[in-house]
């Protein structure tokens, strides 16, 4: 496992300058569709994702058409899509990007010549702006000419005939002007003309087994004239994913409710620009109502999720500085929903005044996702998490599964009337303002194919579940071929390997291997006798079932495990010596004599010390809550409060939850141990503990060290320093003890161990638990070995060690770790940083210990 750099300035602008994107989104699976003749952009496609990448001065920008807020360089490239859909936070993003140029470097792309920077640097300012909103386009309306031509006209129907469109729809006022005929060479494609407040802004093309969109920025949108002609009075707007599903609208429904409608299509997914525009369509044509006629299908229900959350009646202007200004209603109740290749999610934002109105407000969520996922055959479907809260708003997240999206677009439109109702009366919307409208197909276009064709409505639905369950049942036979060429691919690297290890030269290497890593084994297991320390628990099973306790908070990567158990023994009933006790009988006679006559109080009364935790990089989350599930996951007579969280101006999370606990508990002395140790870590700079600290009463901190020197069960006798508070010194005020400023000598290490071999027969013991096992006598800590195996009967097993570079033991886990690297099956994931930390901690530990064995000698 890699370990953490320190953060350099300028390496996130060397990523930006040295990866290719490109190339780096074709390894993550993305290929080029298109790009231009200069080289100057490239089309990248994968899955329904399409992505523009272009040059910006010394690096690339990329820009996903079906989501302008997903745009930027390599890092927000990789930060969105890393972590399997989830993302990553910069520092992860960081580590990934350098071992992305550690082990493959990307090479170097031509681009188009750049303007000459000497050129630009001697324009002022002003004139800076407009030569790049110039060349910016220029080169739109470049592309716009390249593809419709010299024809601005519908001259070909052909296309559009073929989808069931007539003559007469095609005729109508509202489409002329608005559909035209591309020509480039002798290739003709109906073209849709997508505009914004300043024009033209793109062209979507379209023809049988073709459809394009320019690579410019999504921000316009294809919009009709009015059915009843210009400059007439919009009753009502109709906003489909496509112009064809627009016609398709018209030509099936306005003939049986003839309002005078106006038509807009997103080509795809819509942008946070498009619906800003669409908003501002409404608001200056106000109509009477909003038909949403997106698809029958999972993409099409979170659009009309986000565009319940997002469109609103015609919105008043109010005088603002002297300026004019939209004024918004206000959003007691927000939501958003966003989606990967199998799941989609809904982040709802609450805003309260009071905690009593957070509880029911989130109270009421709950209970309404319980009752939908009662209400499912193959049980429960929706998962609900509260991800952060403050004093003004909680955000709670749903998730559920792309095929059941269906399910968070009724906890939507329940929102929806849940905002209405709160909202003032004169912000109200009228109850039939925004109308879902889906096709009884797939989409409107499918469903006039159908009605073409003289189906009725039932055999229309049967038709389109039928078409459903064909288009699943092919997607499943890809999947299936591309899991079967794989499973190919590695039997084939698997058999060449075996050939390459059948050498004579392989198995004399392998006999060399062997014969070191059966040394270090030996050796390990002679130096545990010696040197070794004894554990404070009354039996392995016990450590080991108290250390699977921390398992998720070592992975997080946030506490030092094997110090916190050291630290924090699970109680063992061990009375303290007379000497002991009398130490700490001292240091509460002393604390109270600095604080003062302590005040009667009841031991059994509760007490809350308050746990402060920031984040440490911009946009990071989730460290409050590995160290509240580290208290919780105790078994210790602690309890924690709900997170509470702000992010400041810098972006970083400051975090905090309540600690509540009773003097007269058992435990009192080992959470005493715990406060003290956490304070004590964070004074002396300990990287671990940075940013953290617990915050109580002096009066409180008095009272539990009282309760601390009589508790029945004592933290055991390792580093006394950090168990209970210690004396400060006069002469060196607030000065770290001696003790926890050593403490700070060594740090804490991960490595991953995996092992390939043939499958085991019941009953028998592999390499894996054979390395498991001399890894763990070497003095490092590892965990439970974790096995799959394929269908050619090979075991891949995976193990997790741990280990301090100040260990006495660093030298037999080192000799150990690299016997196991280099035994035949094994592979050692470290980083090459921490091997180099590892072998000089070992020559350090080896170099101190042969003079004493000298003058034991």
């Amino acid at each position: 496992m890699n370990a953490p750099r320190e953060n350099d300035p300028t390496e996130l602008d060397r990523f930006k300058r040295d990866i290719d994107l490109v190339d780096y989104a074709q390894r993550q699976g993305y290929t080029i569709k298109k790009e231009g003749r200069r080289g100057d952009w490239h089309h990248l496609v994968k899955d329904d994702e399409h992505v523009i990448v272009t040059r910006k001065g010394d690096h690339q920008v990329y820009l996903n058409t079906g989501d302008d807020r997903d745009a930027g360089s390599i890092i927000d490239f990789a930060k969105t899509r890393g972590g399997n859909g989830h993302g990553l936070n910069l520092g992860q993003v960081r580590q990934q990007l350098r071992e992305y140029l550690d082990g493959a470097p990307a090479p170097a792309r031509v681009y188009a010549t750049p303007p000459e920077p000497v050129r630009l640097s001697s324009l002022p300012v002003g004139d800076l702006e407009q030569a790049a909103r110039q060349a910016e386009e220029e080169r739109r309306t470049r592309l716009i000419s390249e593809v419709l031509g010299v024809n601005k006209e519908l001259t070909d129907r052909s296309y559009l005939h073929g989808r069931g469109i007539t003559d007469e729809t095609l005729d109508n006022p509202a489409f002329q002007g608005r559909i035209f005929t591309a020509q480039q060479n002798e290739h003709k494609n109906t073209a849709f003309p997508l505009y914004n407040e300043h024009g033209l802004a793109s062209v979507e093309q379209k023809n049988e087994h073709y459809k394009s969109l320019l690579p410019l920025p999504k921000n316009g949108i294809w919009v009709s004239h009015p059915t009843e002609g210009k400059d007439t009075q919009v009753e009502r707007v109709v906003v489909s994913e496509s112009a064809i599903d627009s016609l398709s609208h018209f030509q099936l429904k306005h003939g049986q409710d003839p309002k005078n409608t106006l038509y807009i299509a997103t080509s795809g997914t819509p942008t946070e620009a498009q619906v800003a525009l669409i908003q501002r369509v409404i608001d200056k044509q106000q109509p009477r109502e909003v038909v949403l006629a997106n698809d029958r299908d999972a993409g099409g229900r979170q659009f009309n999720i986000n565009y319940l959350n997002e469109l609103q009646p015609a919105r008043p202007m109010v005088s603002v500085a002297e300026q004019e200004a939209y004024r918004e209603a206000s959003r007691p109740v927000e939501w958003h929903a966003t989606s990967d290749k199998y799941h989609t999610s809904l982040k709802v934002t609450f805003h309260h005044d009071s905690a009593e109105q957070r509880a029911g407000q989130v109270q009421q969520l709950r209970e309404r996702v319980d009752h939908i996922n009662q209400t499912q055959q193959d049980g429960p479907s929706l998962a609900v998490e509260v991800q952060r809260s403050t004093e003004q708003a909680t955000i709670v997240r749903l998730t559920v599964a792309r095929a059941d999206t269906a399910q968070l677009e009724v906890v939507a439109q329940e929102l929806y009337q849940q905002r209405e109702q709160q909202r003032p009366e004169v912000e109200r919307q009228q109850d039939s303002f925004l109308r879902v409208d889906y096709p009884l197909a797939k989409d409107f276009n499918k469903e006039l194919e159908y009605t073409s064709q003289g189906l009725s409505a039932e055999q229309i639905r049967a038709a389109a579940q039928r078409e459903e369950q064909q288009r699943e049942s092919e997607g499943q036979q890809r999947l299936a071929e591309a899991q079967r060429q794989e499973r190919e691919q590695r039997a084939l690297e698997r058999q060449a390997q075996r050939e390459q290890e059948n050498t004579p030269e392989a198995q004399q290497e392998r006999e060399r291997n062997d014969q070191r890593f059966n040394q270090a084994v030996l050796g390990a297991a002679a130096a545990e006798e010696q040197q070794r320390p004894a554990r404070s628990y009354r039996s392995e099973q016990e450590a080991a079932e108290h250390t699977a306790q921390f398992v998720h908070a070592k992975d997080a990567g946030l506490v030092l495990l094997k110090e916190y158990i050291h630290d924090n023994p699970p109680p063992a009933g061990r009375k303290v010596d007379e000497a002991e006790r009398e130490e700490l009988r001292d240091r509460a006679r002393f604390a109270a004599t600095v604080a003062g006559p302590a005040p009667v109080v009841d031991a059994a009364e509760v007490k809350t010390a308050t746990w402060k935790i920031d984040e440490l990089e911009p946009g990071a989350t989730g460290r409050a809550e590995a160290w509240k599930a580290i208290l919780d996951n105790s078994g210790y007579s602690m309890r924690t409060s709900d997170v509470r969280s702000t992010v400041d101006e810098q972006g970083i999370r400051r975090a905090e939850f309540d600690m509540t606990y009773r003097n007269d508990q058992p435990d009192i002395a080992i959470i005493h141990a715990i406060v003290t140790n956490t304070n004590a870590r964070a004074v002396a700079n300990k990287e671990q503990y940075a940013g953290v600290s617990v915050v109580e009463r002096d009066e409180d901190r008095a009272a539990r060290q009282l309760a601390a020197e009589a508790a029945p069960f004592q933290p055991h006798n390792r580093d006394r320093s950090l168990d209970v508070a210690a004396k400060p010194d006069a002469a060196i005020g607030a000065a770290a003890p001696e003790a926890i400023r050593a403490d700070t000598s060594g740090t804490e290490k991960q490595v991953i161990i995996r092992v390939d071999e043939p499958a085991l027969t019941t009953g028998e013991r592999g390499q894996a638990e054979a390395v498991q096992a001399a890894v763990e006598t070497s003095g490092a800590k590892v965990g439970s070995v974790q096995s799959t195996t394929d269908e050619q009967g090979i075991r891949y097993s995976e193990m997790k060690v741990s280990y301090r570079t100040d260990q006495p033991e660093i030298t037999q886990i080192s000799q150990t770790l690299d016997a196991v690297a280099e035994q035949r099956g094994s592979q050692l994931v470290e980083h090459s940083s921490d091997r180099a930390e590892r072998h000089e901690a070992a020559r350090h530990s080896l170099e101190a210990k042969q003079p004493a064995q000298q003058l034991e000698r």
